[in-house]
């Protein structure tokens, strides 16, 4: 493809695929920038009227219920927003008339003047770009901090604002990343890679390709954040040439099981789990062989072992930007999860019986779903059975391996709750891991937990897949999900 040019859009010929969010964000900024502006959706304008109304101040040559040849016929850009395909038949005739293709993510990095911090990871985007962003508002050498990205608010509609005295912390998806090619954040994270999005990216390696080009542009003077615990991101390091940072949730306990961490990964810049002279596991900041305690594991204020993960990535990134712990110690305490991108992420509802009714609707893929279990501890009373889940399982299967929570299920699952009528692939790999029951609606589903649970017990809505067999998306099926509970 060739280089666009993204420096001077005074008098270009743009077309932008999706009139949503993002569409109309970079629409309005690169109308600002001087471009010459077509917007194209499959939608017709009946649908898009709320969306056209916001473009009203904005000269735009539409073309909406079907993207017609000739809206890219003399286009010098093409900005599409996350959620269209690229292989639909017209961007694949625009690649081979060579006109660039981009994301929304890509061009409003390059008219960003603020640093940004991109984090990126099959789960826990949100969360960790919130954590990162409420340590960096208590930061007092920050003039203003925005969150940005595919947490819900397109980067397109904050840039105009931003000065170098600012920072951006903007969550970044596989679908935004693949219409990268310059891009280049100061900071990226990598959290995890696990098996997702193959229904849009078709092959593994094609979506771990996806997430690499986070850090493929990063020069020596920026920095790359990565779990040490994940090999497949582990194995990223070798794609930059950004310095190298680390977290890990592996607890180390002596110095020189420290010392020996540094050495492996080669970087002296890392955070993890320690525990103290009385037993209190804390997290710890090292930097060039300067240790830091920032809190200890009680203080943080977010339920669940994947998010102290999230949280350890986090402090890494404030203490690359030098932010005092007792800075970061503030921070933390003070968190709470209001952000709408918090809901249904492992969100507890209600206790009833004695039974824990917990809302993971937002876990889309496998990895989500074993965080999920990860997080509900064993019973400590002995006459409480360590199988104690009723997991409520099933959705539109965007390729799911299953694998990875095959142990877990034997461990943990008293019941597999199936929901929905595509739930074949889920019963095939759970077979003789625990029981099984087959629900068409949520509410069969909840009433089947409710009457079988018993005190001690978790009724866990973690799908592992999409939602859009039975839902609009992951936010109804929660909402569907809590609404029951809340009438029980």
């Amino acid at each position: 493809m060739k280089q666009p040019d993204l420096a001077n859009f005074l008098g270009k010929r743009v077309t932008i695929f999706g009139a949503n969010r993002s569409g109309i964000a970079i629409a309005t900024l690169l109308h600002k920038q001087g471009a010459h502006i077509t917007l194209t959706d499959s939608r017709d304008a009946d649908s898009l009227s709320d969306e056209i109304a916001q473009l009203d101040d904005v000269p735009i040559q539409f073309y909406l219920g079907c993207h017609e040849n000739a809206c890219i016929a003399d286009a010098e850009l093409i900005v599409v927003s996350p959620g269209v395909p690229l292989d639909l038949p017209i961007l694949v005739a625009a690649k081979k008339r060579d006109i660039p293709i981009l994301g929304e993510l890509e061009v409003s990095a390059s008219l960003c003047n603020a640093p940004i911090i991109a984090i990126t990871g099959t789960k826990g985007k949100s969360t960790t770009t919130l954590l990162t962003a409420a340590i960096f508002k208590e930061h007092d050498k920050i003039s203003n901090v925005v969150v940005a990205g595919n947490i819900g608010v397109p980067l397109a509609s904050k840039v105009s604002n931003l000065t170098s005295a600012d920072i951006a912390v903007v969550e970044a998806s596989s679908f935004q990343l693949e219409t990268t090619v310059t891009f280049k954040p100061d900071v990226s994270v990598v959290l995890n890679l696990s098996r997702d999005h193959l229904d849009r990216h078709k092959t593994m390696a094609a979506y771990f390709e996806a997430k690499k080009k986070i850090c493929q542009n990063q020069k020596k003077t920026d920095w790359l954040v990565l779990n040490a615990n994940d090999e497949k991101v582990r194995s990223i390091a070798d794609c930059t040439h950004a310095k190298i940072a680390y977290f890990t949730d592996f607890p180390l306990a002596a110095n020189s099981e420290i010392k020996t961490f540094c050495k492996t990964l080669g970087s002296e810049t890392f955070v993890c789990l320690k525990s103290d002279s009385e037993n209190n596991m804390g997290i710890y900041t090292f930097k060039n062989n300067r240790e830091n305690w920032i809190c200890n594991i009680a203080d943080v204020p977010l339920a669940g072992a994947h998010n102290i993960r999230n949280l350890l990535a986090a402090v890494v990134v404030a203490n690359i930007f030098g932010v005092k712990p007792k800075t970061m110690q503030s921070a933390i305490r003070g968190f709470k999860r209001t952000h709408p991108a918090l809901e249904h992420a492992y969100e507890k509802v209600r206790v009833i019986n004695g039974v824990d009714y917990i809302n993971d609707s937002k876990a889309t893929n496998v990895i989500s779903a074993c965080a999920a279990l990860e997080s509900i501890e064993s019973p400590t009373n002995s006459k409480c059975h360590a199988r104690r889940v009723f997991l409520i399982i099933g959705g539109y299967d965007k390729g799911n391996d299953y694998t990875p929570l095959i142990e877990l299920v034997r461990s943990k699952v008293k019941c597999l709750v199936l929901l929905g009528e595509h739930t074949k692939n889920i019963e095939m790999a759970f077979t003789r891991c625990a029981d099984m029951y087959h629900a068409s609606t949520m509410n069969e589903a909840i009433k089947y937990s409710h009457e079988r649970s018993i005190q001690g017990d978790v009724v866990l809505l973690s799908p592992a897949n999409a939602s859009f067999d039975m839902f609009k998306d992951y936010k109804e099926r929660g909402e569907v999900f809590k609404k029951i509970v809340n009438a029980l």
